[in-house]
């Protein structure tokens, strides 16, 4: 018998789906996601919006790590979703210092 290797991720959710999220007084939810190997927190993130909440809101383009759209803060640091591995247990907040909009999705300073 074949198990899966699951990992755990948190990822924030902003309180309202209607409003801007200025407050930034939203919630983590945790979601169990399938592993594979090399998959990047870009991939979880497509997982979840595909497979249990078509309500997430987050941004990508190029996946390759040229356009910077994805950025979003992993353990205290700024990264890019597309380019970063997921690992279990973590935490995937709005990229610091940016206005949220609405869960992942934030306003970069021009």
């Amino acid at each position: 018998m074949i198990t899966k290797k699951i990992i755990r991720v948190q990822v924030y959710r902003s309180p309202s789906q209607d409003q801007e999220d200025v407050a930034q007084e939203g919630e983590y939810r945790e979601w169990e996601i399938p592993y594979k190997d090399r998959i990047t927190v870009l991939n979880i993130l497509d997982y979840i919006y595909e497979n249990y909440d078509r309500s997430l809101a987050y941004y990508k383009s190029c996946r390759i790590g040229k356009c910077t759209g994805c950025l979003v803060e992993i353990e205290g640091k700024n990264k890019l979703a597309c380019t970063t591995l997921a690992r279990d247990g973590m935490k995937i907040c709005p990229a610091r210092e940016c206005k949220v909009i609405r869960d992942l999705v934030v306003e970069f300073p021009r």
